[in-house]
């Protein structure tokens, strides 16, 4: 069984507002869960853009805040 959703509540301009009916028609879904879909599939495309950014960076020799990195410059 899956996890319970969390509640957030959001604002949306007029014209995003419209955009987000017209995909929820189409899709065939209300306007909360059409907004619930598309946030989700952002966020975690982004989170995954971050992974593979930070990932690259490390191999570049880069490191976190803290210097948690392998191959960090100026070690060795």
């Amino acid at each position: 069984m899956s996890e319970p959703l969390k509640s957030i509540h959001v604002r949306l301009c007029p014209e995003a507002h419209k955009v987000l009916s017209a995909i929820g028609d189409i899709e065939d879904k209300d306007n909360a869960e059409m907004a619930r879909l598309i946030l989700e599939e952002v966020l975690l495309g982004r989170v995954h853009t971050l992974m593979l950014t930070a990932r690259r960076y490390r191999g570049l020799g880069f490191s976190g805040i803290l210097g948690d990195s392998e191959g960090k410059a100026g070690k060795g």
